[in-house]
């Protein structure tokens, strides 16, 4: 064990970094409340604003992957830095939008930035403790993201709702830039490792080439299928099956943002059990079932609202047992693998939504419930057939 992972993360940089996540998952997902504002000022439909959202993703998606290597190459504390200013800026950049291609733009800079951040503050984690208590430390940062979703949408719904569509933006580039401050300020240097090439191509290979971390990655795409699924079309199902409006939604999706705190947060000590895929599998396929069944069958609202939120707790406890996991597999290639591991966050989030809909032209909603069921069984068979059996993760202390 090296000096640095001896001394572990401090408090502060821990709590920096869930101070990060937060406001990334806040400004991944915080057009939902302002569509219909911004619909009207740019004086097109609800559906083309939207795309907004599908390019942050793209952005993010293409980018996660490209800069774990730099990341593994020259150091956390750079790739950060510049992640959190590009986010920051990218964000200010909305506010002062002044058409639907200007904000397009500044959403696309947006998805770059915030690409960067994840991954690099997993792997920095990784870097600097040691294995047995890596699960909670990534645990307690992924349930700090979703915290963007319970209380930080709720917040910029608000502030659309007293200053205008242009507010939000304002303050949560604000915050962002105010973070990056005593972050540039206190983050430490780290190693530096001038003209040592970043090698992408082997780095890729080195990961790509083992057949266990492809496991973890459709295995983790498969539950996130279900997890933004679910988050997509509760309200819609809300509205079109038990006469809600918009407004009636809003507790049952901070509740499924505070489940999938609990849940994320509860993953983080399920990574050191040491029968964590046996749990694992069982935790996917109830969390799946209760996903199937809340679309399928007629249950009174508030019951649906409970299960949305038990559901939510359940599917988003792999998180940070699969990114753990993959940071195991990936030796000093760790950014590069959680980089990977996002781009399957987003391919899963792709599908949770646009398979979710494709199936609701097809069938209803009970056919959005029968997909997520089918995805959670995908990864749960991966989980308990593929990845048990596989010596790569006994070599890896990943289980007994």
């Amino acid at each position: 064990m090296t000096a640095v992972q001896q001394r572990g993360v401090s408090s502060w940089t821990l709590l920096s970094f869930a101070a990060v996540v937060f406001l990334v998952r806040a400004s991944m997902l915080m057009l939902g409340p302002l569509l219909v504002e911004l619909a009207d000022d740019f004086g097109t439909s609800i559906a083309v604003v939207g795309q907004l959202a599908a390019a942050t993703f793209i952005t993010w998606g293409i980018t996660a992957p490209l800069v774990g290597p730099i990341s593994d190459t020259y150091g956390r504390r750079p790739v950060l830095l510049v992640g959190l200013l590009l986010m920051a800026l990218g964000i200010l950049g909305s506010g002062v939008a002044w058409s639907y291609g200007s904000l397009l733009a500044t959403r696309l800079i947006t998805g770059v930035g915030s690409a960067m951040l994840p991954p690099t503050i997993m792997a920095a984690v990784a870097d600097t403790l040691p294995p047995a208590k890596v699960g909670k430390a990534v645990g307690f940062i992924t349930a700090s993201s979703w915290v963007g979703v319970a209380l930080g949408l709720p917040v910029i719904a608000l502030l659309g709702f007293v200053g205008g569509w242009r507010l939000p933006f304002y303050v949560t580039g604000g915050l962002s830039l105010a973070l990056w401050v005593p972050l540039w300020l206190r983050l430490p240097s780290g190693q530096r490792h001038l003209g040592q090439s970043i090698d992408l191509f082997n780095r890729f290979k080195s990961i790509g080439r083992q057949a266990a971390p492809w496991y973890v990655l459709v295995a983790n795409s498969a539950q996130q299928t279900v997890l933004i699924g679910l988050t997509t079309y509760f309200a819609a199902y809300m509205i079109k099956s038990h006469g809600w409006d918009e407004a009636s939604t809003a507790p049952g999706l901070a509740l499924i943002g505070v489940g999938a705190v609990i849940g994320s947060f509860s993953g983080g000590f399920v990574a050191g059990r040491a029968r964590r895929f046996d749990w694992l599998v069982g935790i996917n396929l109830v969390g799946g079932a209760i996903v199937g069944l809340l679309f399928t069958l007629d249950f009174s609202a508030w019951i649906v609202v409970a299960m949305a939120f038990v559901a939510s707790t359940l599917v988003s406890v792999s998180m940070p047992i699969l990114t753990t996991l993959i940071m195991q597999l990936a030796g000093q290639s760790r950014a590069t693998a959680v980089g990977m591991f996002s781009t399957s966050n987003q391919l899963g989030g792709v599908v949770g939504a646009s398979a979710g809909g494709l199936m609701l032209s097809l069938g209803g909603f009970p056919a959005v419930g029968l997909l997520y069921l089918g995805a959670a069984v995908l990864s749960a068979s991966v989980i308990g057939f593929l990845m048990r059996r596989s010596a790569a993760f006994r070599l890896a202390g990943s289980d007994n």
